[in-house]
């Protein structure tokens, strides 16, 4: 099987979610090729070095630094998003000319479909709240169901059962014919390790709300008596921040030393994006999550797990470090235990075909 996979640069989350399917795909003998840019494909490029990488322009978006006008800001960008939708579908064009390819796996990117290929759309978001009103929530998704209908498949890395992860994002209430749930996907595999006094927090998503929530962060660590290790979500970054009084640095650490880190930590601090909550669950750890100001997702996705009762969560414009700590480390709430391989069901389906 060639198979061509391109994820969303909205953040790393699209990135680390297809690193299990990448090694499913690779231990079965599967020749991959990822297309994309900036630091999602630079992860892809670490973890993976021995594949095939194109350049595939990305969707680029950024956020203002006030949630007051996010609305408007993504509003303005919504023309340059139509724009890139139709220009990597006739990129796609251009390349089926040129290459063959057996199955195209697009993360969250519209434009990824073919008429003669069978054609995956991985994606959480079925239903798509805008935040704006009923009617703004309809025309958004009338337009991206339109180009979900478009590939063979749809599907969804979520539990079917209870609402799942993600909540009515992946529940709506009517699927598309061609989506189906694969169950959740993560990068991480648990570690039997004696936690330390450690605190990991992982910070990650579009500028300028990553810096914002960064300095806030460092500002309030400096003063509390934890001991803190902040992974920056800089995979492109090779100047590293000087380690501060109980404070260290890392710009980026692969799956399997997140994996440790987070292993042998007290608890994370991290967005709540949809990837990192699947992490979370998958490591079984305690958590407090931050939604990105305006991230309509982040925010239903972070008051539905708090309603599970699997995490807390604190807005940014009001966080408070060491209150989270102590809320967190002294609460009741945990992960659910998940199943990380049903995945590999849809897979061994086209190895049969």
């Amino acid at each position: 099987m060639k198979v061509l996979l391109a994820p969303l640069d909205w953040g790393l989350g699209h990135a680390t979610r297809c690193i299990p399917l990448i090694t499913s795909m690779l231990e079965k003998g599967w020749h991959v090729t990822v297309a994309g840019e900036g630091p999602s494909l630079a992860l892809l490029k670490e973890e993976f070095p021995e594949l095939e990488f194109l350049h595939l322009k990305g969707y680029r978006v950024n956020y203002p630094r006030s949630r007051t006008w996010f609305t408007l800001w993504m509003v303005a960008q919504t023309p340059k998003l139509a724009w890139v939708i139709a220009q990597e579908q006739r990129w796609l064009k251009r390349l089926m000319k040129q290459r063959t390819f057996d199955l195209i796996i697009s993360d969250n990117r519209y434009g990824l479909y073919h008429s003669t290929v069978p054609s995956v759309i991985l994606t959480h978001q079925l239903r798509i709240y805008t935040g704006w009103g009923t009617l703004a929530d309809q025309v958004v998704n009338a337009f991206t169901n339109r180009y979900i209908r478009r590939f063979q498949q749809c599907w969804i890395p979520d539990v079917e059962q209870g609402l799942g992860i993600a909540g009515r994002l992946s529940h709506p209430e009517q699927l598309p014919s061609n989506a189906r749930y694969i169950g959740p996907l993560s990068r991480l595999h648990p570690f039997a390790l004696p936690s330390s006094d450690q605190i990991v927090i992982t910070l990650s998503g579009p500028e300028p709300q990553r810096t914002l929530l960064e300095e806030r962060i460092i500002a309030q660590a400096r003063e509390l008596p934890y001991r803190f290790l902040i992974v920056r979500g800089l995979p492109q970054k090779d100047v590293l921040l000087p380690p501060q009084s109980r404070i260290r640095f890392i710009n980026h650490l692969n799956a399997h030393e997140l994996a440790r880190e987070i292993a042998i930590s007290q608890m994370v601090i991290c967005r709540s994006g949809y990837s990192s909550v699947m992490d979370l669950i998958r490591m079984g750890k305690k958590a407090v999550l931050i939604p990105t100001p305006g991230q309509t997702e982040q925010e239903l996705i972070a008051q539905h797990v708090f309603q599970k009762g699997w995490f807390l969560t604190q807005e940014q414009s009001a966080f408070n470090l060491s209150t989270a700590i102590t809320d967190c480390l002294s609460s009741t709430c945990a992960p659910p235990f998940l199943n990380y391989a049903d995945y590999q069901k849809v897979l061994d389906e086209f190895s049969t075909q």
